[in-house]
């Protein structure tokens, strides 16, 4: 058993010293990553600036947290089963959508928060979000080789980006609930 662990070990570290080397190769430097590197930045420039002066700031950032954590373990899921991919990657190493588990998706899903905290608004907002993610930025994404679907219909991200707004909503609004 324990041999059978370190063969599965060593051959995970030979993939990774593959796409440590494809990414040298492919990604480093390239005008895709440069723009993965701005992308990455304009995100959060823009959410700073726009919650500057932001009251309920500690709320919008827990938020945001909440969707880090479950984009990044969801992506990391994924990818690790194979649905998608990551041709153009800030790092070589996991999880592989940086530009999009720490930057796109919560500060998104925190500007909507910010906007839209509840009712229709927020109904309305979390389906154009989650179409909006889905059908207009997933293929603009294919399209520059920074995203790869394997075994994936980008409909079922809408299927989980709706309820996701919803449920990451409730976990902060019941954590902030009982600390007031």
């Amino acid at each position: 058993m324990q041999g059978r662990y370190d063969l599965i070990r060593e051959k995970s570290l030979e993939v990774t010293r593959e796409n440590i080397n494809y990414w040298l190769d492919h990604c480093f430097l390239s005008p895709r990553w440069w723009f993965i590197i701005i992308l990455f930045l304009l995100t959060w420039v823009v959410f700073i600036r726009l919650t500057r002066n932001e009251m309920n700031k500690p709320k919008i950032l827990f938020l945001g947290l909440v969707w880090i954590i479950v984009s990044a373990n969801l992506d990391g899921i994924g990818f690790d089963l194979g649905l998608w991919g990551y041709p153009g990657q800030l790092v070589p190493v996991l999880p592989k959508a940086y530009l999009f588990d720490y930057a796109l998706i919560p500060v998104t899903y925190m500007l909507q928060y910010k906007y839209f905290p509840k009712g229709k608004a927020f109904f309305y907002s979390s389906i154009i979000l989650a179409g909006g993610a889905s059908f207009i930025a997933e293929p603009i994404f294919r399209w520059l080789d920074i995203y790869r679907i394997y075994h994936w219909e980008v409909w079922w991200s809408f299927i989980i980006y709706f309820p996701l707004s919803y449920v990451i909503r409730g976990i902060v609004e019941y954590v902030f609930r009982k600390k007031e």
